[in-house]
C-alpha cells in the first residue's frame, strides 16, 4: 500500500467520524434550539409585533428601529430581524450586538403601521347594519346615517381647524366624515413631527395622534402641515373614494368589518408601511450544554486525531530525516552522497529525486573541472611554444626572421581565439549573451555568408554551393546566425579533402526554416556523435589544431541557435561526411518593415571588414568602417 493511499485511508476515517460527529451535535444543538426558539417566540409573538407597528404608527417611519430591536432582544432573548416586505433589512440583533448573524424563521410575522380606528366610530357603525324601514323608524340616527351613505359620493369638506374639537356625537352622525377627518389629521401629524428634528413621536396611535403640548410646540409645523394637507384635494378625494363604498350601496349600511377594512385601505396611502419580523433563536449556548454525550464524541475525535498525526508524524519523519541530513552533506561537499529509494511510494519518488539532483551535481562539478582542465591543456601548448621561441631568441640559439615572428603572432591569436570564444561561451550558459533579433532572410544571409568562404573553399580544392531558391524569413540575430553558419562551414571546409563538396541548402519544412551544411569529409564515428557539442571536442586533435580551431565552435553555436528557439541536430557516416541541420520557427512572408539580411552586411563583406581569426573561427562580427 503507497504512502498517499495510507494516508488517503487515515484521511477519510478521520474526516467520516468528524463529520458524523459534527453531524450529531449539530442535529442535537439545532434540535434543542428550535424548540427553544420556537417556545419564546409562543411567548412574545404579539408583543414584538405589538411593540414594532406602534413605533412605525407613532414615528412615522422605521429609521430608528434598530433601537426598539435591541430592547426587545434584551428583554426577550430572541434574534428579532426586521426587514422590508421587498427584502430589505431594517435591524437585526445579532448584528446590533457584535455577533454573527444567527439563523431566523422562514414564516415573518408582518406589522403594518396604521394607525387605530377609533372605538367610538367602530360602535356606532356596529349599530348600523339593517335596511328594516321600522328600524330606520325607531333609529333617526340610522336613518339620516343611510341617507349619508347614499349620497357619500360628495366629499365633504375638511375643517380648516383640523385639531379642533369635533363636534357632539360626531362619530354618530357622520362616521364616513369621521374617519376622512381622522386620516387626515394623522396624515398632517406624521408631517409635523418630521418637520423637526425627528426625535419626536405621536402621543397616541389613534385621534387626534397629538398631545396639545405637541400642538402647542411645533404649531409652526403643524400649521404648514395642514395647508399641505387642504390643499391636497387628490390624496382627499382618493381616501374618501375608498371610505364610500362601505355605504353607497342601497342595501347596505355601514358595519364594523367594511369600515375597518376600508379605513386601513385609506390609511395604507398615509402610513409608512409594513414590515415583516423574523424571529430567531437566542445565542448559542456554551459547550458544556450539549450534554455529556457530546463531550464523549469530541473526546474521542480528537483522541483519532492525535493517534493519526502521531502515526503520519513517524512515518515521515524518518525519510525525511534521512533526506535532511544528506542534504545537509551535500551543501559540505560531499558530493556522492545518495540516500536509499525503496519503494514506490510519494517519499521513495522523492530520495530518487534527491539522488538524481546529486548526481547532477556531482556530473556539474566533474564537468567544471574537466573545463578548468581542457583550458589548461589547450593553452600549455602554445604557451610553450612561445616560450621556447622567445627562449630561443634570448639565447640566441634561434634567429629572428619573419616567418618566426608571424608564427608566434598566429600562436597569441590562437589564444586569444580561445579567450574570445570562452567568453562568449560562459555570457551565453548564463543568459546574458545580447541578441538583437530582426526579421531577416535566411536565404539571403546563407547565400552572403557562403560567399565570404568561397576563397578559403577554392584555395582547399573543395566545392561549395549553396541551394536557396526562395526567401525564408526568420526573427533571428543576424551576426549570431552568421556565427553558427561560419562555424559550421569552417568545420566542412576543415574536415573534407581537396577535390571534395560542401552543400549548403536552405528549406521550409513543418513550419520551420531548415538550414542544412553537409560536407563529404571524413565523418564521425557514432561512438563520438554524442560528444560533438562538448567543449573542446575534436574529431581529429591534430588536423584542428593545425588549422587554428579551438574546439568551442560548435558548443557556442548549439548555445546560440537554442537561444533562438531552435535546435542543431548532426548526423554522420564515418567516410560519407557529415551533415548539420539547423531548424529555427519560420515566420510570415516579408513585409514592408523587413529587410534582407544581405542589406545589413553587403558592404561589409565587399569591404572584407572582418579580421583574420573571426573568419577563420566563423566569428562574423563586422569591424567598424576605417
Amino acid at each position: 500500500m503507497s504512502f498517499r493511499l495510507r494516508i488517503f485511508l487515515l484521511v477519510m476515517v478521520v474526516a467520516v467520524t468528524a463529520i458524523g460527529a459534527t453531524a450529531w451535535l449539530t442535529l442535537s444543538l439545532t434540535s434543542r434550539e428550535l424548540n427553544r426558539a420556537q417556545q419564546a417566540s409562543e411567548r412574545h409573538r404579539a408583543e414584538i409585533r405589538d411593540t414594532v407597528q406602534r413605533y412605525g404608527v407613532t414615528h412615522g417611519r422605521w429609521s430608528g428601529i434598530d433601537v426598539v430591536v435591541r430592547e426587545l432582544s434584551q428583554r426577550t432573548g430572541l434574534h428579532i430581524q426586521v426587514t422590508t416586505v421587498d427584502g430589505e433589512r431594517l435591524a437585526d440583533s445579532d448584528n446590533l450586538e457584535g455577533r454573527a448573524e444567527g439563523p431566523v424563521q422562514s414564516v415573518p410575522i408582518t406589522a403594518a403601521a396604521r394607525p387605530r380606528l377609533s372605538e367610538e366610530i367602530l360602535l356606532a357603525a356596529d349599530g348600523q347594519r339593517t335596511t328594516d324601514p321600522a328600524a330606520v323608524k325607531r333609529d333617526p340616527n340610522a336613518a339620516e346615517f343611510h341617507r349619508a351613505g347614499k349620497a357619500g359620493l360628495q366629499r365633504p369638506k375638511l375643517p380648516r381647524d383640523l385639531f379642533g374639537p369635533e363636534p357632539p356625537d360626531a362619530a354618530l352622525d357622520a362616521p364616513l366624515p369621521t374617519v376622512l377627518r381622522q386620516l387626515a389629521q394623522y396624515r398632517a401629524a406624521v408631517r409635523a413631527i418630521n418637520c423637526t428634528d425627528g426625535a419626536d413621536a405621536l402621543a397616541s396611535d389613534t385621534a387626534p395622534y397629538l398631545s396639545r403640548e405637541q400642538l402647542a410646540d411645533n404649531a409652526g409645523c403643524v400649521r404648514t402641515a395642514i395647508e399641505d394637507i387642504l390643499s391636497d384635494t387628490a390624496w382627499q378625494q382618493q381616501v374618501w373614494n375608498i371610505l364610500v363604498k362601505c355605504g353607497i350601496d342601497t342595501r347596505t349600511f355601514v358595519v364594523a368589518g367594511c369600515l375597518v377594512g376600508s379605513f386601513e385601505a385609506a390609511a395604507d396611502t398615509t402610513a409608512v408601511g409594513r414590515v415583516e419580523i423574523h424571529l430567531g433563536a437566542p445565542p448559542a449556548p456554551g459547550f458544556s450544554a450539549l450534554g455529556q454525550p457530546a463531550a464523549f464524541g469530541v473526546a474521542g475525535l480528537i483522541m483519532v486525531a492525535v493517534l493519526g498525526t502521531a502515526w503520519i508524524a513517524r512515518r515521515v519523519s524518518h525519510p525525511v530525516w534521512r533526506l535532511t541530513e544528506a542534504s545537509r552533506q551535500l551543501a559540505d561537499g560531499r558530493l556522492d552522497v545518495r540516500v536509499p529509494a525503496a519503494g514506490k511510494g510519494e517519499l521513495a519518488r522523492l530520495s530518487a529525486s534527491f539522488n538524481a539532483m546529486a548526481e547532477a551535481v556531482q556530473e556539474s562539478e566533474e564537468r567544471q573541472r574537466r573545463l578548468v582542465a581542457d583550458v589548461a591543456h589547450e593553452m600549455r601548448t602554445p604557451l610553450s611554444n612561445l616560450r621556447g621561441y622567445l627562449e630561443g631568441l634570448s639565447d640566441g640559439v634561434v634567429q629572428p626572421s619573419r616567418e618566426l615572428f608571424a608564427s608566434l603572432h598566429e600562436e597569441t591569436m590562437l589564444q586569444r581565439r580561445i579567450l574570445d570564444d570562452l567568453q562568449v561561451l560562459a555570457l551565453a550558459e548564463a543568459g546574458n549573451l545580447g541578441y538583437t533579433k530582426l526579421p531577416i532572410d535566411l536565404a539571403e544571409l546563407v547565400g552572403a555568408g557562403a560567399t565570404a568562404h568561397r576563397a578559403v573553399a577554392k584555395e582547399a580544392g573543395i566545392a561549395l554551393t549553396v541551394d536557396a531558391p526562395a526567401p525564408h524569413w526568420v526573427r533571428a540575430d543576424p551576426d549570431r546566425l552568421r556565427q553558427v553558419l561560419g562555424n559550421l562551414l569552417t568545420n566542412a571546409i576543415r574536415y573534407t579533402d581537396a577535390g571534395g563538396h560542401v552543400l549548403v541548402r536552405v528549406r521550409e519544412q513543418n513550419h520551420e526554416a531548415v538550414l542544412t551544411v553537409r560536407d563529404t569529409g571524413v565523418g564521425i564515428t557514432p561512438a563520438d556523435l554524442s560528444r560533438v557539442f562538448d567543449r573542446f571536442w575534436r574529431a581529429d586533435p591534430a588536423r584542428q589544431r593545425a588549422t587554428g580551431g579551438t574546439g568551442l565552435g560548435l558548443t557556442i553555436a548549439h548555445r546560440i541557435v537554442t537561444d533562438h528557439g531552435g535546435r542543431i541536430e548532426v548526423a554522420s557516416e564515418p567516410g560519407d561526411g557529415t551533415t548539420f541541420t539547423v531548424r529555427l520557427p519560420l515566420l510570415a512572408p516579408a513585409g514592408p518593415g523587413q529587410v534582407r539580411a544581405g542589406q545589413l552586411s553587403a558592404g561589409q563583406f565587399s569591404a572584407g571588414q572582418f579580421s583574420a581569426g573571426q573568419f577563420s573561427a566563423g566569428q562574423f562580427s563586422a569591424a567598424p568602417p576605417p
